[in-house]
């Protein structure tokens, strides 16, 4: 498992030692969709170490003001085992990383640690950070409910992107995330009728090839939508493996399995 190490300048390699335990810490705002992708990059590299390569994780998150907050439950977060105040072993210098910096200890060393940041977040053009001269949009989580969109269709949206790139979201972009993410539930809903049948194994190491190289959860996505297309594949293979990757994704692809069919689903509110 490789991630950017913005501290040095480059793509290092996540090696723990004998105990096979991860720490990761990060702190900073939880105010808007915009401070959610900071939480989203330490859920993915979390369910990278878990799902993947066996690791133990226990991870510190410090979000101002609050615990841990709802609207990243709605996102598919994994709570940390820690939000009160920066823990013993992320060291006396804990408090200086910045805002939505992501810390990354495989070894349990001083010094020995991964720094990893998350993109800038714009609405419409605007920046999410906002100042004084330039106040920031207030986008919730819960806005995307008000104009019948799933909320995971912003994390699917964020995934689309690779966690250093800026992403500038939209209500028309997060609408496109929103149908394109019902479309793949409809598709395993499908595919849930057919034959169980082993996973496709070419489709399962790009996938994972993917998140080791530094989280690139656009080639992940890349690989699932050649796999849904793909004519020569087994309904009851594209099932499996799109259920194995979505243990890294977190996009709930299985929801719709058993649920009666009766036609489109909720329609989202043009933007105004």
């Amino acid at each position: 498992m490789w991630l950017y190490n913005t501290r040095t300048g480059r793509a290092e390699e996540i090696n723990p030692g004998p105990g096979r335990l991860l720490r990761i810490y990060a702190h900073g705002p939880a105010a808007h969709v915009g401070d959610l992708r900071w939480l989203l990059l330490a859920d993915l590299i979390r369910r990278n170490a878990e799902h993947r390569h066996g690791l133990a994780v226990l991870a510190c998150l410090v979000v101002a003001g609050e615990g841990f907050p709802a609207d990243a439950m709605a996102l598919n977060l994994r709570p940390a085992e820690q939000t009160s105040g920066p823990p013993e072993w992320a060291g006396p210098d804990a408090g200086a990383i910045t805002p939505g910096e992501v810390i990354v200890d495989a070894s349990g060393r001083e010094g020995v640690r991964h720094s990893v940041r998350a993109g800038q977040v714009t609405f419409d053009g605007r920046e999410m950070t906002g100042s004084a001269q330039h106040p920031a949009p207030e986008v919730r989580l819960p806005d995307l409910a008000g104009r019948g969109l799933d909320p995971l269709a912003l994390r699917l949206a964020y995934l689309s992107r690779r966690h250093a790139q800026r992403v500038d979201l939209t209500w028309a972009a997060l609408a496109g995330a929103d149908k394109a993410l019902r479309r793949w539930r409809e598709l395993v809903a499908e595919w849930a009728e057919s034959p169980s049948k082993p996973m496709d194994a070419e489709t399962a190491t790009r996938v994972g090839a993917a998140f080791d190289d530094d989280l690139d959860t656009p080639a992940a996505l890349r690989a699932l939508k050649q796999l849904a297309l793909d004519p020569g594949i087994p309904p009851g293979s594209k099932f499996e493996s799109f259920l194995h990757a979505d243990q890294l994704l977190g996009l709930d692809l299985p929801r719709d399995i058993g649920r009666p069919r009766c036609g489109p689903g909720p329609q989202p509110r043009p933007a105004q």
